[in-house]
């Protein structure tokens, strides 16, 4: 893995203006362990996420606790301007908490939209799982198979490695509707995501990557590519990290595929799959929708072949969106799905034949 580029570190007498090379950049990860220059670290470190637009807070060297008051989930932005105004923040880390930990403020920017970050915990020693996951080290692990039973590559954006292996997933918030909260671990609902995966959102916060750890002898490092940023939140991702929205009216099904009497044995079938992996659809709960759909259009682009006049993509994009509607999901991540999963299907009907 490549280190991340230098920093310069301002000193004391220098104004508050770090010099950054990219958006991108974070500090050297070759922190010096004397006092006076692991202050200039954290310092530098603070000072690179303040330009970026994003809120700072000092926190404890040993639980990483917040050390500053008044960022939370309530707060308002009179209350939140000091964690952005770089005096403030270069006063913090030049007395007081010059050796302090960098927190980033999640869930709000300065342009009122900031981050979302994914935090994956190590499995420690002791620790019990559902039954599911007991073979699970990590939340890394957990959230790779809920990419997988979505049918979704592993998230490519801006991520952290911690020291103590952990990984955090950094995403901006979404560009509509409320900003996402914290949760912590498995719950009922969202934005709960599952065992060993923690949330951070509006009133949370997360370790910065640069930021030394006293406790590890060892820094938060990039692990991404210099030239990834944040990420919007991938679709299947979001549909687990909202609450539900109150139950619409659902919207009118096409009607069901019929055959004629006389239609061969293949079209008959596919005419019923067809409806059958509609009404999947349609009957989806929350956390289920996007990986039936994509199930069915998988297996329905599998059985083109069969009955090509039943199962042209046409009349199955429009069986499935119309299903995928009624459960709740957004016509935009439904095309997207049912795109993705026809073209496997047909991808997977072609390896067999072969």
């Amino acid at each position: 893995m490549a280190e991340n580029p230098q920093v310069s570190a301002p000193s004391d007498k220098q104004p508050p203006t770090p010099r950054v090379t990219s958006p991108v950049d974070t500090p050297s990860t070759a922190v010096a362990r004397s006092s006076g220059n692991l202050t200039e670290q954290q310092r530098a470190v603070a000072m690179v996420w303040v330009e970026r637009g994003l809120p700072v807070i000092p926190c404890s060297r040993t639980d990483k606790g917040p050390l500053v008051p008044g960022f939370g989930r309530d707060a308002t932005a009179e209350q939140l301007r000091p964690f952005s105004d770089p005096e403030t923040v270069w006063g913090w880390w030049s007395g007081r908490y010059k050796r302090a930990h960098v927190g980033i403020l999640t869930g709000r920017g300065a342009d009122g939209r900031g981050l979302l970050v994914i935090d994956l915990d190590m499995r420690k020693a002791g620790t019990e799982l559902p039954a599911e996951y007991d073979d699970v080290s990590s939340g890394a692990d957990i959230l790779e198979r809920m990419a997988a039973a979505a049918g979704e590559p592993w998230p490519d954006t801006y991520t952290v490695l911690t020291p103590s292996g952990g990984v955090h997933l950094y995403f901006r918030q979404p560009e509509e509707g409320p900003l996402i909260g914290c949760a912590t671990g498995a719950g009922p609902t969202a934005p709960h995501l599952g065992p060993l995966i923690d949330v951070r959102g509006v009133g949370g916060l997360v370790i910065a990557a640069g930021s030394y750890s006293a406790a590890q002898g060892l820094p938060y490092r990039r692990a991404s590519a210099p030239e990834v940023v944040p990420q919007p939140l991938p679709g299947w991702l979001l549909e687990r990290l909202r609450p539900a929205a109150a139950p619409a009216a659902p919207a009118p099904r096409p009607p069901a595929v019929r055959t004629l009497p006389t239609a061969s044995r293949a079209d008959r079938y596919a005419a019923a799959a067809l409806t059958g992996a509609a009404d999947d659809v349609a009957g989806a709960q929350e956390g289920e929708r996007n990986r039936r759909l994509f199930a069915a259009a998988r297996r329905l682009g599998e059985l083109q072949a069969t009955a090509p006049a039943v199962l042209d993509e046409t009349t199955v994009r429009e069986q499935l969106l119309a299903a995928a509607l009624a459960s709740g999901q957004s016509e935009r991540e439904a095309l997207r799905t049912i795109r993705s999963g026809w073209e496997r299907g047909l991808s997977d009907r072609g390896a067999g034949a072969a």
